[in-house]
């Protein structure tokens, strides 16, 4: 669905570009534009170099930038990184700041297209850090293209620190804000399975480069360590803030900022098809939340389904023995598994299930026990034959018959750990499992994602744990 009606109030994109305006100022738009027999023109958004071509325009057109963008990095898409900028504007708003801004842009890459926006748009002074030599060489010369120098420098960064470095030889500054669009993923096969299968594949062309979408510990990892370092720069910086791109990671550091006390707030970056999040933390006295409510548009929420873990005869109820045995029940179903979140009194789980072990579980242990009946027999009335010869059917994961060889074949493809290695097939379910210790209770709740069997598949795995919990 289209969100447009929900981009931010003074975000100029809220109305589409006028594409037949960039065709007749632009001659490189009108070579990768086409118009139809209406008269209306179009361009192939699937295509990088004409994503590329795009953006450089409209920053051309609209902002006076001119911006090369190189074909083996990110091409970055203006109405969210509009986005962005607007709502720190609101956020410095809020507390009075609005001259002499000081900003700071995380992992800025080769556009450096935060501080050229926030330098032309506002005169704001800004720091864009880099890791990267190929992306520093270019985004300095992108802003000495545009006489950008005496508002924008490029920092490079060799440590493992976000922040921190910046402030060992210069100790005095101080910044009004950082932002930053940290990396998504952890590794390159993360990047390709990300996208849920219950999505219409993307309108957009795929762009950037590994450092620019991979990092350690993914992007759950990369703003926690922002927020650990925020705790010792907490004179030094007002506003920290960053884009996020799961709304569970969100979630994640939503509760991180509460565990701590931290006067917060966030907010949807919607625009097109995509939506981002954002969000905001400061320790000088400054309500955020109040300041800058968070704004979200209204949708169905999915509800999550649970359960109170019943307790079990001699054996202690605690997080750390229901997390136990839930894990070994999730290895049984060979249930993906992977912690996203664990705490004192929390564990959150992403699940992905590519075969339904769980279901007909009765009629399977009929049916094995019948089967190994008669194979017994079998090796009994022919004392010649091994029950290797012997032809013994096994039940499938939809409750049918099928081949033991092809069960084992079927079987090689699943690790014991819980990991499927068919990586190409829907998953069934996708969904978070939340276990929460509370006043002597622990409650699992699962919340769903996507998949094929849809909620349905959820109300089935929860009740084979019920099942099967004693």
């Amino acid at each position: 669905m289209a969100m447009n009606k929900y981009i931010h109030s003074r975000n100029i994109y809220k109305n589409p570009p006028n594409f037949k305006k960039l065709a007749d100022n632009y001659p490189e738009f009108a070579i990768i534009s086409q118009m139809d027999v209406t008269g209306k023109i179009s361009i192939d958004f699937k295509d990088p170099h004409a994503l590329r071509v795009l953006t450089a325009c409209l920053l051309k057109s609209d902002f006076n930038l001119d911006v090369v963008i190189p074909k083996d990095r990110l091409v970055p898409t203006l109405p969210l990184r509009l986005n962005y900028v607007l709502w720190i504007e609101d956020l410095l708003n809020a507390i009075d700041r609005r001259e002499s801004i000081y900003g700071i842009d995380i992992g800025t890459g080769a556009c450096a297209i935060y501080p050229m926006l926030a330098a032309k748009k506002n005169n704001w002074h800004m720091i864009g850090t880099e890791t990267d030599d190929d992306s520093i060489k270019i985004a300095k010369e992108n802003v000495e293209r545009n006489n950008l120098d005496n508002l924008i420098k490029i920092r490079k960064n060799s440590t493992k620190s976000t922040l921190e470095y910046l402030f060992v030889e210069d100790t005095e500054q101080k910044y009004d804000f950082c932002m930053c669009n940290p990396p998504f993923y952890v590794n390159i096969q993360e990047v390709w399975e990300s996208r849920s299968p219950a999505r219409p594949p993307p309108k957009n062309g795929f762009t950037g480069s590994p450092q620019e979408l991979i990092t350690e510990g993914g992007e759950l990892q990369f703003c926690r360590q922002i927020l650990e370092e925020s705790k010792k720069l907490k004179d030094k910086i007002l506003l920290f803030t960053s884009m996020i791109g799961h709304k569970y990671n969100l979630k994640e550091l939503l509760l991180d900022l509460k565990a701590e006390g931290i006067k917060h707030t966030s907010t949807e970056f919607c625009q097109g098809r995509v939506t981002r999040w954002g969000i905001a933390w400061t320790y000088q006295d400054y309500d955020l939340f109040k300041l800058v409510p968070p704004r979200e548009k209204p949708r169905k929420k999915s509800l999550p389904i649970t359960l109170i873990v019943p307790k079990l005869p001699d054996q202690p109820y605690n997080m750390e023995t229901v997390a136990a045995k839930l894990k070994n029940l999730l290895d049984n179903l060979k249930i993906q598994h992977k912690v996203i979140t664990k705490r004192k009194n929390e564990l959150c789980l992403d699940l992905k299930a590519y075969i339904n072990t769980w279901s007909n579980q009765r009629r399977k242990r009929r049916l094995l026990k019948q089967l190994e009946g008669k194979a017994k027999k079998s090796k009994l009335d022919e004392p010649g034959t091994s029950e290797a010869e012997i032809s013994i059917e096994t039940i499938n994961n939809n409750g049918s018959l099928v081949n033991s060889e092809e069960e084992n074949t079927s079987a090689t493809e699943i690790e014991s750990t819980g990991k499927v290695e068919i990586l190409n097939e829907n998953p069934l379910a996708h969904a978070f499992l939340k276990l929460v210790g509370k006043d002597d209770t622990i409650t699992l709740s699962l919340e769903y994602l996507s998949g094929t069997l849809g909620k349905e598949g959820l109300h089935q795995i929860l009740q084979y744990i019920k099942n099967n919990w004693k």
